[in-house]
C-alpha cells in the first residue's frame, strides 16, 4: 500500500516488524525483498509523490566555507523515489580494490571483499534495470575488439572496462505498482522522521517519531529500525537524535565524494586503429561505454587513489565549443531546471546572471539553424523519447579532439565531516546540517597522475596525445577544490568497521551498540572508489534485506 501521512491521526502509534526510513533507492529496494512476507514493513518518505518547495527547503543546509560544497538541495530530492527522480542512471560496482587495507590510503579496507559483494551487485543491476554484472568487453563483447584503441591498453592505464546505464530507473514510479499491490507493505509519503528514540539503556530503538507538515505528529514502534535516508540526511537524524552511533566520535566523519571535471584533451591520430569512441548496446539493448583506468598495479606503483576517465564533450555551459546541438542541448536543460524547481524570482535572477552565456548559444543554434532540426529530431528521440535514455549527447568526431572527463576517488579523512548547524533549524524544527569537506594532497595528486599516466600511454602506443599542462592541470584541481560540486555522490559519515572505536556500523551495517538500528546508504562505505555511488548502496541494501529476513527479524 502506498498512503499519505496527512491522513494519520496525530498521536497514532503504528506497529509494525520493519520501519524503513527514506524511499529512496535504498529504502525501496529493502521493502520489496520483504513483500509477500509475514512481515508488516513501513516506509516513512518525507516527501511526496514530487518534490515540492517547502520538502525541498528540509535539505537546505549550511557550508564552510560558503563556496566549499554545492548547496545541499541542489542534487537530493525529498520526494518518492529520492535521488533516483533526478539521476542519470550510471551504474558502475567498485573495484576489488577499493575494498583492501591499502597501506598507502590511510583509513582504507572494508570488512569484506568485492566478492562477497558480488552476488548483491548482479540482483542490483537487475533492480536498476541496467542488465548484467558483465564490465568488460570480453565479457560483453567476445571476439571483438578489447579497447577503445586497438593495441592501447598496459600495465598501469586499461580501456576494457565498461560502465553501465540504467533507463534511468526512477525507482518511486517504477516499483510504486509492487508496493501499491503489497499489503504486508505500507508506504506513507509526507511522513517526515524527527527523532530516533532509543530506549532508557541506549541498547536498542524504542520508536520512531515522525510529522507532517499539516501538525499530524505519530510515532512508529518496530522490532526493527533501517535508516536509508541517503548520507546527509541518514547522519543528520542520527545526530539530531540525541548521537546515536558516536561512541567513536565517527558520526559524521569521513565524509567523501568525488572529484570530477574536465581539464585536458585528447587528440587521436588518423593513423589510430578501430577507435570506439561512442555508446554501444549489449546483446539486451542496454547502453555500455568504455573508459580509461587506472589499474591496481599503477595504484599501488605511485601511491595514488582509484581513478577513471573517459572521452567527453566541452562543458556544455561553454558556448565557445561552437555546437549548435550542444548548445540547443544546453538551453532546454537550462530552461527546463529554472522553471521547474524554483521560485519566479530566483528564475528572473539566474537569467539576468546568464544573459551573457545564453546569448552566445543562441548565436550558435541559431547559425547552425540548417542541420539542427533533424540532428535534434534523432538525438531527441534516442535522448528523451526512449524508454531506455541514450545517456548523454556526444559531439561528432571532428578533428579527432576531445575533452577528456576524469572522476577520482576522494580519501577518507577524519577532518572532513558534516555537523549539526548550533542555531538553523528547518520548518520542522530540525536543525539543519553543516558541511566542512576537506581534501589532501593525495586528492589532488591522483588526478594529476592519473593524467600523466594516460599521456605517457598514448605517447607509447603512438595512438595520439593529451594536451595537458600539469602545473594549469594542478591550478585547475585547487581552484575546483576551493568551490566544489560534489554531484550527489554523498558517502562516509557513518563508515562500517569490525572494531566499534573504528566506526559507527558494523559488518551488518548494524550500529555498534544498537541490536535493532541499521543502516542502508552510502554513509556506511570506508572508502568511496571512482564509481558513482548508486549502484553500491542498492547492492548494499540488498545484502542488508538478506540478513534481517534470514536472522533477525
Amino acid at each position: 500500500m502506498i498512503e499519505d501521512a496527512r491522513q494519520i491521526p496525530s498521536g497514532t502509534q503504528i506497529e509494525c516488524d520493519v520501519c524503513i526510513v527514506g524511499g529512496g533507492p535504498a529504502g525501496i529496494s529493502i521493502a520489496l525483498e520483504f513483500a509477500g512476507t509475514a512481515q508488516r514493513v513501513v516506509l516513512l518518505e518525507g516527501g511526496g509523490k514530487n518534490e515540492t518547495a517547502k520538502s525541498r527547503d528540509i535539505h537546505r543546509g549550511l557550508v564552510a566555507p560558503a563556496s566549499s560544497h554545492e548547496r545541499l538541495e541542489k542534487y537530493r530530492r525529498r520526494q518518492f523515489g529520492g535521488s533516483t527522480a533526478a539521476w542519470g542512471g550510471r551504474c558502475v560496482p567498485f573495484d576489488a580494490i577499493d575494498f583492501e587495507k591499502r597501506d598507502w590510503v590511510p583509513h582504507s579496507g572494508w570488512p569484506f571483499s568485492k566478492s562477497h559483494l558480488d552476488p548483491f551487485y548482479e540482483r542490483a543491476m537487475q533492480r536498476c534495470e541496467a542488465g548484467s554484472l558483465a564490465c568488460t568487453t570480453d565479457e560483453v563483447f567476445p571476439g571483438k575488439q578489447r579497447e577503445i584503441i586497438e593495441g592501447f591498453d598496459g600495465r598501469e592505464v586499461v580501456s576494457n572496462r565498461l560502465e553501465r546505464w540504467g533507463p534511468p530507473t526512477h525507482f518511486g514510479k517504477r516499483y510504486a505498482k509492487e508496493l501499491r499491490a503489497s499489503r504486508n507493505i505500507t508506504a506513507l509519503l509526507n511522513a517526515n522522521c524527527l527523532r530516533v528514540q532509543c530506549a532508557p539503556d541506549g541498547a536498542r530503538v524504542d520508536h520512531v517519531e515522525a510529522a507532517t507538515f499539516a501538525g499530524h505528529r505519530f510515532t512508529v514502534k518496530p522490532r526493527v529500525c533501517i535508516l536509508a535516508g541517503g548520507t546527509l540526511e541518514t547522519t543528520r537524524l542520527m545526530l539530531a537524535s540525541g548521537g546515536i552511533g558516536n561512541h567513536s566520535d565517527k558520526l559524521g566523519r569521513f565524509y567523501m565524494s568525488h572529484l570530477l571535471g574536465t581539464a585536458a584533451v585528447v587528440r587521436v591520430r588518423e593513423t589510430a586503429r578501430g577507435f570506439i569512441y561512442d555508446f554501444e548496446k549489449d546483446a539486451d539493448g542496454v547502453y555500455v561505454r568504455r573508459r580509461f583506468w587506472i589499474t591496481p598495479e599503477a595504484q599501488r606503483d605511485h601511491k595514488i587513489l582509484n581513478a577513471i576517465a573517459f572521452l567527453f564533450r566541452p562543458p556544455l555551459s561553454e558556448a565557445e565549443h561552437g555546437s549548435a546541438v550542444l548548445s540547443a542541448a544546453y538551453m532546454a536543460k537550462f530552461f527546463l531546471r529554472l522553471f521547474k524547481r524554483r521560485a519566479l524570482g530566483e528564475s528572473l535572477a539566474l537569467l539576468r546572471q546568464n544573459r551573457v552565456s545564453l546569448l552566445a548559444h543562441t548565436r550558435n543554434v541559431l547559425v547552425g539553424a540548417p542541420g539542427l532540426v533533424p540532428k535534434f529530431a534523432v538525438i531527441a528521440g534516442r535522448r528523451f523519447l526512449a524508454h531506455r535514455r541514450l545517456p548523454f549527447i556526444l559531439p561528432p568526431q571532428k578533428g579527432n579532439a576531445f575533452h577528456l572527463f576524469y572522476q577520482t576517488e576522494h580519501a577518507p579523512n577524519p577532518a572532513s565531516r558534516v555537523m549539526l548547524h548550533p542555531t538553523e533549524k528547518d520548518a520542522l524544527g530540525m536543525p539543519r546540517l553543516l558541511v566542512d569537506i576537506q581534501f589532501t594532497g593525495q586528492d589532488v595528486e591522483t588526478v594529476i597522475a592519473a593524467h600523466r599516466l594516460i599521456k605517457k600511454r598514448f605517447e607509447e602506443t603512438q595512438s595520439g596525445s593529451l594536451v595537458c599542462d600539469e602545473d594549469e592541470l594542478r591550478a585547475h584541481v585547487i581552484n575546483y577544490l576551493r568551490d566544489f560540486d560534489s554531484s550527489s555522490h554523498h558517502l562516509g559519515t557513518t563508515r562500517m568497521s569490525v572494531d566499534p572505536r573504528d566506526g559507527v556500523v558494523d559488518a551488518d551495517c548494524r550500529v555498534h551498540g544498537v541490536e535493532n538500528l541499521f543502516l542502508a546508504s552510502g554513509s556506511v562505505c570506508p572508502t568511496g572508489s571512482h564509481a558513482n555511488p548508486t549502484l553500491t548502496i542498492v547492492a548494499l541494501a540488498l545484502r542488508l534485506a538478506d540478513h534481517l529476513k534470514s536472522s533477525v527479524v
